[in-house]
């Protein structure tokens, strides 16, 4: 085959499997808030999958480059250009996109720490929230709503069902989220288990 078939042909694989890796970690985020199922873990799979396939492109690249150092030209390095650019970003960028930027801003947050599992709770400005609960063995699990604050007591109304943690009706003591509504098992869960602020990794 022609050096330069060769090379286009490498360029247009490269600018696919780049595209298609930088398309997913950027919009993970509403992948893994909106998406279930066999779809979700699909497009998961897929971005280990084209990392990989990058980081074996851009070895290949960087052994063709040396191979034939004599008469490359920019062209012949560009498939190795684009896999380069595409890692640097990915893993040392301070500065990367993330398609959360396209939701409301966050006002409040809250989080809980427990030892085999984790969540966190965002109020936004458009009086939307949504809960992440994730834990031991690949558990990962969403709740979104509205919110409404009157004093010190929030009220929330779930899309889906309630979380039986929080309930809907929520007073803000003490630097926590404690449960007051009717629908918290409160035999179970006797403490306040959100604390307000950004996760502190203590566990």
């Amino acid at each position: 085959m022609d050096d330069t078939i060769k090379t286009k042909r490498s360029t247009i694989m490269t600018t696919i499997f780049c595209s298609v890796y930088l398309l997913l970690i950027i919009f993970y985020h509403h992948i893994d808030k909106y998406l279930t199922g066999s779809l979700f873990i699909v497009l998961t799979l897929l971005i280990p999958i084209a990392f990989i396939t990058i980081v074996v492109y851009e070895i290949k690249g960087i052994i063709q480059i040396i191979v034939n150092r004599k008469k490359i030209s920019l062209k012949f390095c560009l498939p190795t250009i684009i896999c380069t650019l595409t890692l640097l970003y990915s893993i040392f960028s301070p500065y990367k996109l993330d398609s959360e930027g396209l939701e409301s801003e966050v006002e409040f947050r809250a989080c809980y720490e427990g030892t085999q599992n984790q969540a966190y709770i965002k109020f936004r400005h458009d009086k939307s929230f949504e809960l992440n609960w994730t834990g031991v063995f690949g558990y990962n699990e969403w709740w979104t709503g509205t919110w409404k604050k009157v004093g010190d007591t929030l009220m929330l109304k779930y899309n889906t069902k309630k979380v039986v943690q929080l309930g809907d009706t929520i007073l803000i003591a003490n630097g926590y989220l404690n449960p007051i509504g009717r629908s918290v098992d409160t035999a179970k869960f006797r403490r306040p288990m959100f604390y307000l602020g950004y996760c502190r990794h203590e566990n």
